[in-house]
C-alpha cells in the first residue's frame, strides 16, 4: 500500500482506502455531492485504548465532514479493539495492494549475505539486534535523509554493508536476491511492508515477537520466531538456512495468501454498502478492478505531493 494519497476504490457510490492523515484531512475538506465511503488502514499497532480511542474520535469528526469511515485492522488483537469501541470495519491486512508482479525469486543469483534487514535508522527497529551476524546487509533509509551513516547510528553492525543513499525498487530487489533470510527485529510497528517483500522475493524469514500484525504472513516452514537477543537472531538465521527452504514455494504460499485476503477485502466492501445503502457491486469485479494493477487506482493530489519531502 503506498503510503501517501489513496486509492480509488469505486466513483458510484464513491469508496476510498488510505491510511495516510494528510489524505484524510484533504478528503475532509473537498466539496461532496453525496457521502464518500473511505477505509482507513492502520499504518502501526493499535491494540491501545488511548490510540483506539483517538481513531474513534476521528472518525466522528470525519462524519460530520461527509465521510462515512470504516477501520481496517491488521491483527485480530487491533480488531478486537475496534469492536470494544464500536467503530464500523473488519480485519484485512493494509498489504493487500501490494503488487506481488514487482517482486521475484532471483533464481541463479549468487547468495552474498547470510541477512538482510530492511529497517529506517529508528530505535524501534532494534537494528543492534542483528550484531551476530556477520554477513549482513541492512537496507535502509531515514525518512528525509539522503545520506544514511549506519555505523554513527549503530556500532553494533558496522561491519555490515549498508547503502547511504536511496534504491530505487530494483536496486532493492537486487539485495533481496543476494541475500539468503530477510530479518525482521522491531518489538512493535504496523504491519510491516518488508516482511511480505521478503517472502514475495523467496526468502524465509526470522522474527522476534512483534504487535501489529506481520506474522499474519509466517508459516512455521520459512519462518522462525526467535527471542529478541543478537544470540537468538544469529543462531535463528543459522537454523533456517540449514532448511534451505524452496524460495517458489515460499512466494506461492504468500501469493495464496494474498489472494484470500484480498477476496475477503472485496466480498466486505460490497458486504456494508449493500446493508448501508442498498447499493450492489459485484466482489469479483471490484477485485480484477483494484489487484490487477493495484497501483493504476492510486491518487496523490497535488496540495500532498507539494508538501512532500523527495525521501517520504
Amino acid at each position: 500500500m503506498l503510503f501517501h494519497g489513496y486509492y480509488q476504490i469505486s466513483q458510484s457510490p464513491p469508496i476510498v482506502s488510505t491510511w495516510d492523515d494528510a489524505a484524510l484531512r484533504h478528503l475532509a475538506a473537498m466539496p461532496k455531492k453525496e457521502p464518500v465511503y473511505c477505509l482507513v488502514h492502520l499504518p502501526w499497532h493499535y491494540a491501545v485504548w488511548n490510540r483506539m480511542l483517538r481513531k474513534k474520535l476521528l472518525f466522528g469528526w470525519l462524519r460530520l465532514k461527509g465521510i462515512k469511515p470504516l477501520l481496517i485492522t491488521n491483527s485480530p488483537e487491533e480488531d478486537l479493539y475496534r469492536r470494544r469501541c464500536g467503530i464500523d470495519g473488519f480485519r484485512c491486512i493494509s498489504y493487500v495492494y501490494t503488487d506481488e508482479k514487482k517482486y521475484s525469486t532471483g533464481d541463479g543469483i549468487v547468495k552474498k549475505y547470510d541477512a538482510v534487514y530492511a529497517a529506517q535508522l529508528r530505535n524501534f527497529k532494534r537494528i543492534g539486534l542483528a550484531a551476530g551476524l556477520e554477513s549482513l546487509y541492512v537496507l535502509t533509509y531515514t525518512p528525509g535523509r539522503s545520506d544514511n551513516d549506519l555505523p554513527a547510528f549503530c556500532p553494533a553492525v558496522r561491519h555490515a554493508s549498508y547503502n547511504r543513499q536511496w534504491l530505487n525498487h530494483e536496486e532493492k530487489l537486487r539485495i533481496y536476491h543476494q541475500s539468503r533470510v530477510g530479518l525482521c527485529l522491531s518489538a512493535e510497528e504496523g504491519p510491516m511492508l518488508a516482511s511480505l517483500e521478503y517472502q514475495l522475493a523467496g526468502l524465509p524469514v526470522v522474527s522476534t515477537r512483534s504487535r501489529g500484525g506481520r506474522d499474519t504472513w509466517y508459516h512455521p516452514e520459512s519462518c522462525l520466531i526467535v527471542e529478541a537477543t543478537p544470540a537468538a537472531v544469529k543462531a535463528g538465521v543459522r537454523q533456517i538456512i540449514s532448511r534451505s527452504p524452496d524460495p517458489g514455494q515460499i512466494r506461492q504460499r504468500v501469493v495464496e495468501k494474498l489472494a484470500q485476503d484480498r477476496q475477503h477485502y472485496a466480498e466486505q466492501i460490497t458486504a456494508y454498502v449493500r446493508k448501508d445503502c442498498g447499493f450492489s457491486i459485484d466482489p469479483d469485479l471490484l477485485y480484477q478492478q483494484l489487484f490487477i494493477n493495484p497501483g493504476a487506482n492510486f491518487i496523490l493530489p497535488a496540495p500532498i505531493r507539494t508538501s512532500l519531502s523527495p525521501f517520504a
